[in-house]
């Protein structure tokens, strides 16, 4: 690990600041409050009520929902050509860390529906980690003896460690919210004991994503569907824009949390990714200009396939104990116009959609993170580190460059 503020760093540490301190500006022109009066942390109600259910913004909501889901099912409408070639080699042997995670997930996730308070108040971590450690198990399986702990070890660490921060961040800027989602019941825990058990909660996001993509990544039907399409390359000097249109986006957030709440998922990426990609290093969207939609499809479709556990597991932790809360980590929604239908979740079935953009914003936080720290940003899973937007047989992400980069577009 080599860090060393140079230009590229100071570049990237802006635009993280940048996102925490646009919602900001816009929340100072509706009246709103200074960071050192957001807490507590996790915040355990609402600061405000929201708008009620608006038929005709769940309406434009749904709308967009179907234009994503038909370019899922339908990829040949949108010029792809399901012709990709690509094939994972042999499987083999499930390794032993895939047992050790399968019977602590399973053991507590008993706890965490069906356990009394001193079975479930701790059952959350150990959940999220015996799945993480299961799943890596069966890549580890389908790859041939290649996954993020067998082979990528320290990185895959790292990534947990970095998981902390990233999600923190995203809880704070749920401050700016006015609270889309609280935790009730947070105050099991003593107040020291309550901060460093959710920050340790939040180092599973990360790795849970990440294992899911390289998971759907190993299923050649789904990595060829999308592998051969539209090739978009973007005009000159249009990432300055997009970082811009990110800002302002959180600005006007801040002003009209409820209003633009879409915003809050869709501004971090834009502003994050522009800059990343601006310093000439590579984004999970790069191999689009060749071609290639699968990276950044299957990153969103981890994210959701994550969230679908994510919100599964956190309802029956109520919904299996008659509604009483032993969990502390139990979360539920308060989010404007779109809080209605409810499929076996406290998310509303719109708000699933929001997981997809956030599959790219787990990828470029570890981006930064990785950039920042001198790491290497990839976690190979195949032999040769093959580019995949041109050949395909690749795992994970294309190997992207450390070395800082002049501060323009490529």
């Amino acid at each position: 690990m080599h860090i060393r503020f140079d230009r590229s760093r100071q570049f990237l540490i802006a635009a993280v600041i940048a996102v925490a301190v646009a919602p900001l500006l816009g929340a100072l022109f509706r009246g709103g409050v200074p960071p050192l009066e957001f807490g507590p942390f996790p915040p355990n109600e609402a600061a405000s009520p929201k708008p009620p259910f608006s038929p005709l913004y769940f309406a434009a909501g749904a709308i967009v929902a179907g234009a994503i889901v038909v370019f899922l099912l339908f990829p040949g409408l949108f010029g792809f050509h399901e012709s990709g070639n690509r094939k994972r080699p042999p499987g083999g042997r499930l390794p032993w860390w895939f047992w050790v995670g399968a019977a602590v997930n399973l053991t507590s996730w008993y706890a965490h529906w069906f356990g009394d308070l001193a079975m479930a108040k701790y059952s959350f971590i150990p959940l999220w980690w015996g799945f993480i450690f299961a799943v890596d198990g069966i890549v580890y399986h389908r790859t041939g003896g290649r996954s993020m702990f067998a082979t990528e070890t320290e990185r895959f660490v790292v990534i947990g460690l970095v998981s902390i921060p990233a999600w923190g961040f995203f809880e704070f800027l749920n401050y700016y919210a006015d609270e889309f989602w609280v935790y009730p019941n947070n105050q099991i825990f003593s107040p020291t004991g309550q901060a460093l058990w959710y920050l340790a909660s939040f180092s599973v996001v990360l790795p849970a994503i990440f294992e899911w993509y390289t998971l759907l990544h190993t299923f050649d039907g789904l990595w060829n569907r999308w592998a051969r399409g539209p090739s978009v390359v973007a005009p000159k000097g249009i990432l300055g824009w997009v970082l811009v249109v990110g800002f302002v986006a959180l600005a006007l957030f801040g002003r009209f949390p409820f209003l633009l709440f879409p915003f809050f998922w869709v501004g971090p990426p834009l502003v994050l990714t522009a800059a990343v990609a601006i310093l000439g290093f590579w984004t999970p969207f790069q191999p689009i200009t060749k071609g290639n939609w699968s990276l950044v499809v299957v990153a969103g479709l981890a994210s959701f396939a994550n969230g679908i556990f994510w919100e599964l597991w956190n309802y029956g932790s109520k919904f299996f104990h008659g509604g009483v809360v032993t969990n502390p980590n139990y979360w539920f929604y308060d989010i404007p116009y779109v809080n209605r239908f409810h499929p076996f979740s406290e998310m509303p079935i719109l708000g699933y959609f929001g997981y997809l953009p956030y599959g790219f914003l787990a990828w470029v936080c570890w981006l930064i993170a990785a950039h920042v720290l001198g790491l290497d940003p990839s976690f190979d899973l195949t032999p040769g580190g093959a580019d995949e937007s041109v050949a395909p047989g690749r795992v994970a992400s294309p190997r992207a460059s450390t070395r800082p980069a002049p501060l323009t577009s490529r």
